[in-house]
């Protein structure tokens, strides 16, 4: 086969890179469906980048086409899940594959409350432009008011004014658009579930 006459020509690191996209993309797809691995964190963002990045290297290294280097990673997630016990060879890469991922990809930055307001901001007028008011919109909006209107409240319990409050606010969404518009991650380097984390409702409140 194919596949298996190209994965030689790859060096050991590439094939443990290819292992490790294998066990993010099985990690990812049980976080997807609301599952909390424990020992993983969020991956459906950076896992996807060490997925993408480790998959172009391969292609280079050993002169591999896409459909080649996707075989080998279907092959290795193939392993994972049939080994005597699944679970158990996935745990065991967690600690190797992590310190791969985080010597290539960065942390997702956690973000401050008016950043999360900025950042749902954007993601409403994305979805608005393309689909009008729909419940996702809808949804967003309401999500960026709360984060707003909480923002707004810290800064005048800290002794700010209202004008205070939104001109950070409109700061705040000025420079998430820019980073958004840079090329270089824009959104995708914060850890979006803090923002959900933000909106929760607080105790003994309908917002």
């Amino acid at each position: 086969m194919a596949q298996a006459q190209a994965a030689p020509q790859l060096t050991a690191q590439s094939r443990e890179d290819l292992r490790c996209s294998a066990a993010f993309a099985i990690v990812a797809l049980e976080q997807s469906g609301g599952d909390a691995l424990e020992g993983w964190p969020p991956l459906a963002v950076r896992g996807k980048t060490f997925f993408a990045d480790s998959g172009e290297r391969a292609m280079k290294e050993g002169a591999l086409t896409r459909e080649q280097v996707r075989d080998l990673i279907a092959e290795q997630v193939q392993a994972l899940q049939t080994a005597p016990d699944p679970d158990k060879a996935l745990s065991a890469l967690a600690g190797p594959c992590l310190a791969r991922l985080d010597a290539t990809v960065p942390p997702l930055i956690a973000p401050t409350l008016k950043q999360c307001a900025a950042i749902l901001g954007l993601a409403y007028n994305e979805v608005h432009a393309r689909e009008g008011m729909s419940t996702s919109a809808q949804d967003l909006k309401t999500l960026e008011s709360v984060l707003s209107s909480r923002e707004r409240e810290a800064i005048i319990a800290a002794g700010g004014s209202g004008d205070d409050a939104d001109r950070t606010l409109a700061q705040a969404r000025e420079a998430m658009a820019a980073e958004a518009a840079d090329g270089k991650g824009g959104v995708d380097k914060y850890d979006i579930a803090r923002c959900y984390e933000f909106a929760k409702p607080q105790e003994k409140s309908h917002y």
